[in-house]
């Protein structure tokens, strides 16, 4: 895929919602879209309020209204009109339930649910209802018991290293980290790098510098910052908050992580 999008420029995106922020992921959505390749960390949900979204994959174009992007995967999005943008980390329970596929019902609760959240006014509420349909399947795809521990305790302190985690699994340090990659579908380098964007993300306020959210959200600097969010997300927060207060929602929302024996 080359590095440039072929498809028509539309203009700056504004957020017409609050910026849904959980740990597990976040929500928003834009008035429009048009990014260039990335990759996330995170598996995206891409839904279109007004009709089908162009999306490339992998280099396959779709074209759909609702498009689920597994982590790690390289992607582009142009939308003409309003797009609900969902980032599910992958130890998050609803990506564990959304890859085992998405029904009829659970398709159509999300094109009920996310239009009216395109407006200023916070609905968290509604926000923790659809997350909870999603995830109602997580069992299909539960993670292993040591590597949901490790999500947990990173969470938590971003101070540990792959070795301890690896020791209290009772696992080798190079066995530790095949299985956290097999299982969540991403390095753990590159995770608890995302773990960091999404602190960013949880930390921003409107009127707060890059140079002042890269500090709070514990990166070296702000050039740092900017690297990891171009990557990660294709834009910098300065982007979606441009001409516009950005109100950060944090969402309390349980856990839920099912789990399986480990081997």
């Amino acid at each position: 895929m080359t590095g440039m999008s072929t498809l028509s420029p539309v203009s700056d995106p504004r957020l017409l919602s609050p910026l849904y922020v959980w740990r597990g992921g976040w929500l928003a959505v834009l008035s429009n879209m048009a990014n260039q390749p990335h990759r996330h960390v995170a598996a995206s949900l891409l839904v279109g309020l007004q009709g089908p979204l162009n999306v490339t994959v992998d280099g396959q174009r779709l074209d759909q209204q609702i498009v689920l992007v597994p982590p790690e995967q390289t992607q582009t999005l142009h939308s003409e009109g309003p797009v609900a943008v969902i980032h599910l980390d992958p130890d998050e329970p609803a990506w564990r339930g959304l890859s085992a596929g998405m029904g009829e019902h659970l398709q159509q609760t999300l094109l009920t649910a996310l239009p009216p959240l395109a407006e200023a006014q916070a609905h968290p509420d509604s926000v923790i209802r659809l997350l909870a349909t999603m995830r109602d399947t997580a069992a299909v795809h539960p993670l292993d018991p040591r590597v949901a521990s490790a999500c947990r305790v990173l969470r938590e302190h971003e101070e540990v290293d792959l070795e301890q985690l690896a020791e209290q699994a009772n696992l080798s340090a190079s066995r530790f980290r095949r299985l956290f990659s097999e299982q969540l579908g991403v390095t753990f380098k590159r995770f608890v790098l995302h773990l960091k964007s999404q602190r960013a993300l949880a930390l921003w306020e409107s009127g707060m510098t890059l140079t002042e959210l890269a500090v709070a959200a514990g990166f070296y600097d702000q050039p740092h910052l900017n690297r990891t969010l171009r990557a990660m997300f294709d834009a910098l927060p300065s982007r979606y908050a441009r001409g516009q207060p950005v109100q950060v929602v944090p969402l309390s929302v349980p856990e839920g992580i099912s789990q399986t024996r480990p081997s």
